[in-house]
């Protein structure tokens, strides 16, 4: 009964998915009038997360999926930002916002920076790694092999621990 109630979830978040998605999302481009300085958040499919885990050979990599509305996310990501100081030289850190338009991330940062790669990410991005709730941190070694794929938040002890594991294989 419990793995009919697990798919139950997972199918109604998957239509949710695909409702709120219909596929990437406009990019703000160069030369916009965006008072935040911020010009484009780029679409990070399934194809693009290929070629960056192919380019960033040789160092592990996470990704957090999050959205702006989503409070549990607000509080990873300043979590995420202090393990980007303390770890990002030796560990790709990204971000893959699942906000149904590029006008949130906009508002959400407007007057302030980024302090991790921000990119849009769409419903077939979030199937693939199972995405059914967020924040999702996902992790991949540093030959671009899935290791981890998790939701919650992790405090940043937690992720410092993970980040020295992945660094030190």
């Amino acid at each position: 009964m419990i793995r009919f109630w697990r798919f139950a979830a997972v199918l109604i978040l998957m239509a949710f998915l695909a409702a709120c998605s219909e596929g990437p999302a406009p990019e703000k481009g160069p030369g916009s009038d965006d008072p935040s300085g911020i010009t484009e958040f780029p679409f990070m499919g399934v194809a693009e997360l290929n070629q960056f885990l192919a380019d960033n050979s040789g160092k592990p990599t996470m990704v957090l999926f999050w959205a702006t509305w989503c409070p549990s996310c607000k509080q990873e990501i300043p979590e995420m930002e202090k393990l980007k100081s303390s770890h990002g030289d030796r560990l790709n850190i990204i971000t893959i916002s699942l906000d149904e338009e590029v006008s949130a991330l906009t508002k959400f940062y407007k007057g302030k920076k980024p302090g991790l790669p921000v990119f849009i990410g769409n419903d077939n991005l979030a199937r693939k790694f199972e995405v059914s709730a967020i924040p999702t941190l996902v992790i991949f070694n540093s030959k671009g092999r899935l290791t981890f794929g998790q939701s919650g938040i992790f405090p940043h002890s937690m992720l410092k621990a993970m980040a020295d594991n992945l660094i030190g294989q």
